[in-house]
C-alpha cells in the first residue's frame, strides 16, 4: 500500500481507532505489527515474508552477539553479508550480469545478449536493510542492548509509516518508544494531522503537477538546451517535494500514533556547500553513512587528507549506487563526492575577509544550487549515458521561439509549485512560533486542514505517480 492510494485514508482511520482503543502497549505493538504487514503486503504479499524472515535472522544474531561477545564481529559480518546479499540479488543482479555480457561482447568473446531475470525489487528493501544493519552494529559496539521481544524488533523494522522510504530510524531512538506506554495526546494528533496533510499536499499538488512536464521533456529524442535545464530544475523541485512529502506524511502519521520519527530535511536548498547540503538533505541516510561507512573508512582522527578524500569519494559512490542499479547513479555519487572533497579542502583555506562579503551566504547558496544541485539533478534523472552526454553538450541557450516558450511554461509551473512551499517555510519560521499558543491557532489549523483536503481532492489523479524513492 502507498500513502497516495485511495485505500490508505480508510486503512489509517481503522488503525488509529483500533490502536488507541487497545490502550496497553503490548496489545498496541502486536496490532501495529499486524497492520504494518497488511500495509506492506497489500500489493505483493510475499514481500512480507522476505522482510520478516531477514528481521528474525537479525533478531537472533543480535542475541548471539551478546551471548558470544568475543565473536561479535564475525556475527556482524554474517548479518551484513546476508542483508547485502539479498539487497544485491534483488537490486543489482540484472545490472551486473548485463554489464558482464556487454564487456564480453565488446571483447569479442561472446555474442550472447542479456534479457534479464526480471527480478521484482521489493519496495523499501534498501531502507529496512540499512536500518537492520545499523541495529546489529550498534549492539556489537555496545551502544544498544539486543531486543528481548521478537515482536518489538519486527515492529521496529516493519513500522508502516517509515517502512517503504524511511526515514532510516536509529535503534536508540525508535526502540525506546516501542518499549514505553503511550497515551492519546490531542495536541500531538493535531500536529501529526497537519504534518501528514502538508506532506500529501507536497506530493500530490506540487510534485505530481510538475512531473508530467518534466517527463515530456526527457522522452524527447533531442530536446533543446533551455528545455533540458528547465526540466532539470523541475525535477530538482519535484523530487524534493515528492521525497520530503513522503517523509512529512510518514512523520505525521507516526505522530498521531504517539511516535516521533527522525527528521530528514532541513532547508536543503539554502546549503552553501555540498557538505552542508548533505547535512540538510536525506539526513537519516547521511548520518547513517557517516557513522557506519565513512567513519570506519576514514579511521582515527589523525587520518591524512588523502585517506579522507578517498573515503569520502568511496562513500558517495556507494550512496549513488544505493539509489539504483545504473551508471548514472554512480556518476551522481562521484560528482557529489568530488564536490564534498573540494569544499572540504577549499573552505579551510579561505581568507577571513571572505566571510564578510555582503550577501556572501546567498551567493554561495546560489552557486551551489546551480553548479552542484542542478547538474547533480540531471545526473540523477537521466539514466542513459549517451543521452547524458548529449544533454551536457547541447548548447544551453540555443532553441527556437516555440522551445523557449515551452521552457518558460515549465519554469512557470515550477515557480508556482514553489510558492506554497516558500509560504509554508515562512509560516513555520516566523508565524507559527508566536501563534501556536494563541486561541486562534486551532481555527486557523483546522481551516488549513479543510483547504488541504479540498486541494488534494482537486489535484488527485487516477494515474497518480508513486513516490520517486519507492524505486530505490
Amino acid at each position: 500500500m502507498s500513502f497516495v492510494q485511495v485505500e490508505f485514508p480508510v486503512f489509517l482511520a481503522i488503525v488509529f481507532a483500533a490502536y488507541w482503543a487497545l490502550g496497553r502497549r503490548t496489545w498496541q505493538n502486536t496490532f501495529l505489527l499486524v497492520a504494518s504487514c497488511v500495509f506492506y503486503g497489500w500489493n505483493v504479499p510475499w514481500f512480507v515474508l522476505l522482510m520478516l524472515g531477514t528481521a528474525v535472522v537479525d533478531f537472533a544474531l543480535a542475541q548471539a552477539i551478546e551471548r558470544w561477545w568475543a565473536h561479535r564481529w564475525r556475527l556482524v559480518a554474517l548479518s551484513v553479508g546476508l542483508n547485502l546479499s539479498l539487497l544485491g540479488y534483488f537490486k543489482y543482479t540484472d545490472f551486473f550480469a548485463q554489464n558482464v555480457v556487454a564487456a564480453l561482447h565488446a571483447l569479442g568473446l561472446s555474442d550472447a545478449r542479456w534479457a534479464g531475470l526480471g527480478v521484482l525489487l521489493p519496495v523499501g528493501i534498501s531502507f529496512y536493510t540499512f536500518q537492520s544493519i545499523g541495529y546489529i552494529v550498534d549492539v556489537a559496539r555496545g551502544e544498544q542492548r539486543a531486543v528481548r521481544q521478537v515482536r518489538d524488533y519486527l515492529l521496529y523494522v516493519a513500522f508502516f509509516p517509515q517502512l517503504v522510504a524511511g526515514p532510516i530510524n536509529r535503534a536508540g531512538a525508535l526502540l525506546p518508544q516501542l518499549d514505553k506506554e503511550r497515551r492519546l495526546d490531542g495536541a500531538l494528533v493535531r500536529s501529526g494531522i497537519s504534518l501528514a496533510l502538508w506532506g500529501a499536499f507536497k506530493k500530490l499538488v506540487v510534485a505530481d503537477s510538475i512531473a508530467p512536464y518534466v517527463d515530456k521533456v526527457f522522452v524527447l529524442e533531442h530536446p533543446a538546451g533551455p528545455l533540458i535545464w528547465a526540466a532539470t530544475l523541475g525535477f530538482m523541485i519535484q523530487i524534493y517535494a515528492d521525497f520530503s512529502g513522503y517523509t512529512d506524511t510518514a512523520r505525521g502519521v507516526a505522530r498521531t500514533l504517539g511516535f516521533e520519527l527522525a527528521h530528514n530535511f532541513r532547508e536543503p536548498f539554502l546549503a552553501r556547500t555540498t557538505i552542508e547540503f548533505w547535512q540538510r538533505w536525506h539526513m537519516s541516510l547521511s548520518t547513517w553513512l557517516r557513522d557506519y561507512l565513512m567513519g570506519p573508512l576514514v579511521g582515527d582522527a589523525g587520518a591524512g587528507r588523502l585517506r579522507f578524500a578517498l573515503a569520502t569519494i568511496a562513500t558517495f559512490v556507494i550512496v549513488g549506487f544505493w539509489h539504483g542499479a545504473s551508471w548514472n547513479f554512480v556518476l551522481f555519487g562521484l560528482y557529489q563526492g568530488l564536490w564534498v572533497v573540494a569544499y572540504g579542502l577549499l573552505v579551510r583555506h579561505l581568507p577571513p575577509w571572505t566571510s564578510k562579503i555582503p550577501g556572501g551566504d546567498l551567493l554561495a547558496a546560489a552557486f551551489h544550487l546551480v553548479a552542484v544541485g542542478l547538474v547533480g539533478s540531471l545526473l540523477f534523472r537521466e539514466r542513459h549515458l549517451d543521452r547524458l552526454v548529449s544533454h551536457f553538450t547541447t548548447p544551453p541557450l540555443e532553441a527556437t521561439p516555440e522551445q523557449w516558450y515551452a521552457a518558460s511554461v515549465l519554469v512557470a509551473v515550477v515557480v508556482a509549485g514553489c510558492v506554497p512551499m516558500i509560504a509554508e517555510w515562512a509560516w513555520d519560521r516566523w508565524v507559527r512560533p508566536d501563534l501556536q499558543d494563541h486561541p486562534l491557532y486551532l481555527p486557523v489549523q483546522t481551516t488549513g486542514w479543510a483547504a488541504a483536503a479540498v486541494l488534494l481532492f482537486v489535484f488527485y489523479r487516477t494515474t497518480v505517480q508513486d513516490f520517486v524513492y519507492f524505486q530505490f
